[in-house]
C-alpha cells in the first residue's frame, strides 16, 4: 500500500489529493489527523485482520489510557481501500466514503458526520451517492490544525500566529467572534464552530459582545493575514 499523508485515497490505490493527516509512525499504514473537536488524539488506519480490510479512525486518552474506534468499516474484500473524502455536505464536516453494498450489490458513496451525543461518526441515512458524488473537499478542510481557542481570552502575541496559513488565520479571527456565539454566513465557517461544545450561537449577538482584548487580537490576526 502507497504511504502518504493525506485525506483522500482513491481505489486504485495510485493517488491522493488534500492534505489532511500527517503521517504518525514510517513504514505503517496509520495516519496522525490534524482534525481533533474533543482535544483527543486521532489516528486514522488501515489495516488487513481476518475479518478483512479495517479503515477507520482511533482515538486515544492518554491521561485515562483510554483508545476506541469512532469510525469503522470493515470490508471483506481485503485487496480494496475505500476511498474516501473529508468534505462539507448540508452544513456540516464529515466523511465521504466509497463503499461495496452488499445488498444492492455495487458500489455507492456514504456520508457520515460525527454525533457528539454518541461520540463517533454516524451514518447520514438521508445523503444521497448521486449527491455526494458531486461534491468534493477543500484543501483548506484541515486549516484550524494547531489553533489552539483558549489562548484567544489572553491578549495573543506575535509568536502565536508564526507559521499559520491565510487559511487558518481566517479561522483565529472569526474565532474571536464565534466564542460570543457570532453565526455566520460562511459555511465552512458555521459548520467548523458548530464542532465545538463551547460554541453557543446567538442571534441577538453584536460586536458591542466584544472585549478589549478581543479587539486587539482581531487587530493582530489582521496584521498578519495583509502580510
Amino acid at each position: 500500500m502507497t504511504t502518504c499523508a493525506y485525506s483522500i485515497w482513491l481505489l486504485n490505490n495510485s493517488s491522493c489529493f488534500y492534505t489532511g493527516a500527517e503521517k504518525a509512525m514510517s513504514d505503517s499504514d496509520f495516519y496522525r489527523l490534524l482534525l481533533n473537536y474533543e482535544r483527543w488524539e486521532e489516528l486514522l488506519g488501515f489495516r488487513t485482520s481476518g475479518q478483512g480490510n479495517v479503515f477507520g479512525i482511533i482515538t486515544f486518552d492518554y491521561i485515562n489510557n483510554k483508545s476506541r474506534y469512532i469510525f469503522k468499516i470493515i470490508d471483506m474484500l481485503t485487496y480494496k481501500i475505500p476511498a474516501f473524502e473529508f468534505i462539507l455536505f448540508k452544513g456540516r464536516q464529515g466523511i465521504k466514503v466509497y463503499e461495496f453494498n452488499y445488498e444492492t450489490d455495487e458500489n455507492q458513496w456514504y456520508f457520515y458526520y460525527y454525533d457528539r451525543i454518541q461520540q463517533k461518526y454516524v451514518q447520514d441515512e438521508n445523503a444521497s451517492s448521486e449527491e455526494l458524488e458531486q461534491i468534493h473537499g477543500s484543501p483548506d478542510f484541515f486549516a484550524e490544525a494547531g489553533i489552539d481557542y483558549a489562548k484567544l481570552e489572553s491578549p495573543l502575541l506575535p509568536v502565536d500566529l508564526e507559521g499559520f496559513s491565510k487559511p487558518a488565520l481566517r479561522i483565529w479571527r472569526n474565532a474571536v467572534y464565534a466564542r460570543h456565539g457570532r453565526t455566520f454566513r460562511s459555511e465552512d465557517l458555521q459548520a467548523l464552530f458548530n464542532e465545538y461544545a463551547w460554541y453557543k450561537p446567538d442571534n441577538e449577538y453584536t460586536d458591542d459582545k466584544l472585549t478589549d482584548i478581543d479587539r486587539a487580537n482581531i487587530k493582530l490576526i489582521q496584521e498578519f493575514e495583509k502580510k
